[in-house]
């Protein structure tokens, strides 16, 4: 399987699960505004694909899958201190609601990339021809 391929499978796995992600409601379910929370799967899925693709064609999915993983794990934080802050202050802190917004849409990025790279994993080595 050549890294084309395996760039193209991630893709088309990273938007199967974020479009059922987006069915099944879950980044309402984990703390997204009601009002974009599908808005913000389809800003950072591309942001996130385009990553992938990137790190699968240089031939480092392993480093795109790690970064993958941090941006979503330090987004979601962002995300729910954000939130957390919004609805303490009643809506009044803008800087607040756009680490909300802001922080799911980087979440979504990191989730896209990390779902893509993860064929380019799977890949068996072949080692170089001399």
């Amino acid at each position: 399987m050549s890294r084309f391929s395996s760039a193209l499978i991630g893709t088309a796995l990273a938007v199967a699960l974020l479009a059922l992600a987006n069915q099944i409601g879950l980044p309402r379910t984990l703390g997204a505004h009601p009002f974009w929370a599908t808005q913000v799967l389809w800003i950072g899925a591309p942001l996130g694909l385009v990553l992938a693709l990137l790190a699968t064609l240089r031939a480092r999915p392993g480093i795109g899958a790690l970064a993958g993983l941090a941006l979503s794990g330090a987004a979601f934080w962002a995300a729910t201190q954000g939130r957390i802050a919004f609805a303490a202050s009643y809506a009044e802190d803008a800087l607040a609601g756009q680490m909300w917004y802001f922080g799911w849409i980087a979440l979504t990025a990191g989730a896209a990339l990390t779902l893509a790279t993860l064929p380019a994993l799977l890949r068996p080595h072949r080692p170089a021809r001399a």
